[in-house]
């Protein structure tokens, strides 16, 4: 699936069907986890895990999401602090077009 920040498709693709606006959050731990926590999720990447979250939730059909947008933001807890992400993005359809001719730097 392609994952795109702009509104509008990579030139040669075109949009063929639009799906209903998604919205994840995902709440991700940023204060020391400790030791054992450390070592059994350093290879772990939570950023990673909210954008195939937000993947997941596209629904039949869909081959793209445009237009995602990230907000963040922290807060302090006494069991520790917290990054909540919020992703909002738009599934869409789209087809990739053979025959557009090739524009030629060159030419005047």
């Amino acid at each position: 699936m392609m994952l795109l920040t702009t509104r509008a498709l990579p030139e040669g693709y075109v949009i063929k069907e639009v799906f209903s606006m998604l919205l994840m959050n995902k709440t991700i731990e940023i204060s020391n986890k400790g030791i054992v926590r450390g070592l059994l999720e350093r290879d772990r990447n939570e950023y990673n895990e909210a954008l195939e979250l937000l993947e997941s939730q596209a629904p039949e059909g869909a081959n793209a999401i445009i237009g995602i947008q990230i907000s963040t933001t922290t807060q302090q807890f006494s069991d520790g602090t917290f990054l909540y992400l919020t992703l909002v993005g738009t599934p869409v359809c789209c087809e990739k077009i053979e025959d557009l001719p090739v524009p030629d730097a060159c030419e005047t």
